[in-house]
């Protein structure tokens, strides 16, 4: 019985160090892993559409200009995804393998996420007018270094209004991002979006106009219990600083 048990215990052991060694080697993608948020094997480069999704609240997630998930996808306007569609997130050439059932895509690159080096006046210039969407004290700014803070996060108390910062579209409320909780996304134009993480509850839905300074939303806390707002302005894709739109408060 003892020798049983032993070679048992010595199964185990080795399964979870081979069962860790073949997912060592997978390639890293930058996908939210939790609840509604699974991801299709990393070699197939692709993601798996979940119930909540929206074509920009994954494009966010992975950091990538929408447009780029269009094109490689072919998709069509309005965009509309369905349970369990499978999105690739990298641009496929072609097949490896005898034949497509059994072969997997070669990717030709992953998408550009990185933030743009310099913020320039034309893009400045498009951005149009913005509001600060609560009145409290940033508690922290933006950082575009790896692990940084890609946006501000004001405080405040909880259930005060949130506002649009500037008018848009309403493209995502939900919570399937993995650290943004309640989370809200507008469309400005082509170029802009911005985020409003934390809330307590939203007072839009998804496809709404929305005019700058309407209340979007009641502020919630974060995971710590802090009541604050997490906002995010990004231009294509990327993280910008939120104080370069935002005016100067006296």
């Amino acid at each position: 019985m003892q020798r049983i048990t032993i070679k048992c215990f010595c199964l185990i052991f080795c399964l979870g160090i081979f069962g860790c060694s073949k997912h060592a080697h997978l390639p890293y993608l930058p996908a939210p892993v939790a609840d509604g948020w699974r991801q299709k094997a990393a070699a197939e480069n692709a993601y798996i559409v979940q119930k909540s999704d929206t074509i920009y609240s994954i494009a966010w997630a992975f950091g990538f200009d929408y447009r780029d998930l269009v094109n490689i996808n072919k998709l069509s306007p309005p965009y509309k995804l369905h349970y369990g569609q499978h999105l690739y997130i990298s641009k496929p050439t072609k097949y490896h393998g005898k034949n497509k059932k059994n072969g997997v895509w070669q990717p030709s690159g992953v998408i550009n996420s990185s933030a743009p080096e310099t913020i320039t006046k034309e893009m400045l210039a498009k951005a149009g007018k913005w509001i600060w969407p609560v009145g409290g004290k940033i508690s922290n700014r933006f950082d575009n270094k790896f692990g940084g803070n890609k946006g501000l996060n004001i405080a405040g108390y909880e259930g005060e209004a949130v506002l649009a910062a500037s008018s848009g579209k309403v493209v995502y409320v939900g919570n399937g991002i993995r650290s943004y909780g309640n989370l809200i996304i507008i469309k400005h134009n082509d170029d802009y979006l911005s985020a409003y993480a934390y809330n307590k509850s939203a007072c839009v839905k998804e496809g709404q106009a929305v005019q700058s300074g309407q209340t979007i939303a009641a502020m919630g806390r974060k995971d710590v219990g802090v009541a604050m707002l997490h906002f995010e302005i990004r231009w294509r894709g990327k993280p910008i600083d939120p104080l370069l739109l935002l005016p100067k408060k006296s």
